[in-house]
């Protein structure tokens, strides 16, 4: 969830509980934050949400006869279903595709649809390898993820690629 916080005071970094109205939703923790700051409070996975991942492609392809270049090509997607009984819901997606410690390796993102998140603070993460998307899903609503990558290197390299 999204919280804009009011407060005429600064609001120190620490635990908090969540409540809605009087229901307790659960804990979390939040930044220090001051009258107009926002900030993203993660509650765990709404239970009127489905969330289905696959692998669609795990590929090392090879070189052909004028080249030396391997890659290995992952993709990946996500459906999203959100129970026709529970109200409208925005959804953060983050993915984050393998960071390169050998300038050996040349990491690209592929088929990314719809497209991530291009506002300043996704484009930072992004740099991270971190890409973003949001949807709105409507009562009964699906949405599809999908994202992968190429990673291209010599031939006689044997990188290990892990995803957390």
């Amino acid at each position: 969830a999204e919280v804009l916080y009011s407060g005429d005071q600064p609001l120190i970094a620490g635990a908090a509980k969540v409540y809605l109205g009087p229901d307790f939703l659960g804990e979390t923790s939040i930044p220090v934050l001051r009258r107009g700051d926002r900030t993203m409070i993660h509650l765990g996975v709404d239970p009127n949400l489905s969330v289905k991942f696959s692998k669609l492609t795990d590929r090392r392809d090879n070189p052909g006869m004028l080249s030396s270049t391997a890659h290995r090509i992952r993709i990946f997607r996500t459906d999203l279903r959100l129970n026709p009984n529970s109200g409208p819901v925005d959804v953060l997606i983050e993915e984050a595709l393998p960071q390169v410690r050998d300038e050996r390796i040349d990491v690209s993102a592929v088929q990314m649809q719809p497209a991530p998140l291009s506002d300043p603070e996704s484009l930072r993460l992004r740099e991270g390898g971190i890409y973003r998307w949001r949807v709105h899903l409507a009562p009964g609503a699906s949405q599809r993820i999908t994202w992968g990558y190429d990673a291209a290197f010599d031939e006689d390299l044997n990188p290990v690629f892990t995803e957390r």
